[in-house]
């Protein structure tokens, strides 16, 4: 894990994040990823957005969005939009939220990860989840979080690591809140770190299926996803080292939490 904070600080223990002013992704998703100095040929780019249920942006992520990272990457990789929804149908929330023709027009694969196929790895350094159902069309894959700027009823807050929540086999994803949602986040995250987190903060929530709405006029990108959801916690308020799946993640070396050690690059 020491290579992967190297790997994302550029060994400096210094986390790059970078948090674009705006309202149209079309603008605001290119200049993020171009400052980021995001460059990827030639792969499997698997973007995994949020759609915990079958309601539009903020409570899910847009395709708007979505859309402006399908065609930064499209050019020579393949792209997957891959989702495992726990409250609704995954397929039904496609064709509802717009990205069954998003996906038609860009020829984009949609991908259902709670009936996905899977390989069981297992972790002996993970607290709750020592054995794992891991999403094959994850294996190898440039693995895009792209979250919603919101708040939790007992994550504090969902934002790119919480995500990955969604990045699992099986529709019934209250097994992990059984098993302890702080922990299972982290773990989920240690059998599949995202590559790149992008959270939409033009609009928040103050819960994950609805709440008070607010206006924020951001997104924010970053190739650590502890760092950008440092970084989106503060902008809702928070400590983030107080979160405590932000502290359990610093503490196995996904990424830094540290705000002293993040570099906040800010685009109007």
């Amino acid at each position: 894990m020491d290579q992967v904070i190297n790997e994302i600080t550029g060994g400096r223990g210094m986390s790059k994040v970078v948090v674009v002013k705006g309202n149209d992704p079309a603008t605001m998703v290119p200049r993020g990823l171009r400052s980021l100095g995001v460059e990827v040929h030639r792969r499997k780019v698997v973007i995994k957005p949020n759609l915990i249920a079958d309601r539009p942006y903020p409570v899910t992520t847009p395709t708007d969005t979505v859309e402006a990272l399908v065609k930064f990457f499209k050019d020579d990789n393949q792209l997957i939009i891959a989702e495992g929804s726990g409250f609704d149908d995954t397929h039904t929330i496609y064709r509802n939220q717009g990205y069954v023709e998003l996906a038609n027009y860009h020829g984009v694969k949609l991908v259902d990860l709670n009936s996905g196929e899977f390989e069981v790895l297992k972790k002996a350094e993970a607290t709750v989840l020592k054995r794992f159902e891991f999403p094959l069309v994850l294996k190898g894959a440039y693995l895009i979080s792209a979250a919603v700027l919101k708040q939790h009823s007992s994550a504090r807050v969902t934002l790119s690591l919480k995500n990955m929540l969604g990045a699992t086999i099986g529709r019934d994803k209250g097994r992990f809140h059984k098993l302890g949602i702080e922990e299972s986040i982290v773990d989920i995250n240690r059998y599949k770190r995202p590559d790149l987190a992008v959270i939409d903060g033009r609009l928040s929530l103050s819960s994950e299926l609805g709440g008070e709405q607010k206006r924020f006029e951001v997104m924010i990108f970053s190739n650590d996803p502890v760092a950008a959801d440092a970084v989106g916690a503060t902008t809702l308020g928070l400590d983030p080292s107080t979160v405590e799946h932000l502290k359990l993640a610093k503490e196995a070396k996904l990424g830094v939490c540290d705000l002293k050690k993040i570099k906040v690059v800010r685009l109007d």
